[in-house]
């Protein structure tokens, strides 16, 4: 789940430049398929594709906060972390600081390598978690990659 990306997938890496670009278009589907389509673009890694699929399932049910995440997230792998703040804020307004807010936020930190805000991130998940096996290993992904 977006919501629940592990950092295991990644490593931090220069932020300076998109990893790739956000169309200006993308194919039309059904509606009320934006949020399935959006997430199998991310699970593609079509970020660009999914960051414009999560914007349109977020225009239609704008308090959903899997589409807000999702937005956010898509746009963490683009490296617009400009955009991820803005949108990460909104996810605050949508749904609270929840377990899945800041796992997200503290894997946007981690991307920017960092890495102490992505530990108090990722520790406020652990204290709405406790013990949950996502944030238990991104928590040692971040000691081992701050460690090494």
């Amino acid at each position: 789940m977006i919501g629940l990306a592990a950092l295991a997938s990644c490593s931090p890496q220069t932020a300076s430049a998109p990893r790739q670009t956000i169309p200006a278009q993308v194919p039309d589907v059904p509606a009320g398929t934006e949020l399935s389509t959006a997430k199998t673009s991310y699970e593609a890694g079509s970020f660009g594709y999914a960051a414009r699929y999560f914007q349109m399932a977020l225009t239609s049910s704008p308090n959903d906060m899997q589409a807000c995440l999702g937005l956010a997230g898509s746009y963490d792998w683009l490296y617009r972390f400009d955009l991820a703040d803005r949108t990460y804020a909104t996810c605050r307004r949508i749904g609270g600081e929840t377990f899945a807010y800041h796992n997200n936020v503290g894997f946007s930190y981690f991307l920017r390598g960092e890495n102490g805000r992505a530990s108090v991130s990722l520790a406020q998940a652990r204290a709405l978690r406790p013990g949950h096996p996502v944030i238990e290993t991104n928590l040692r992904i971040l000691r081992d990659a701050s460690s090494g």
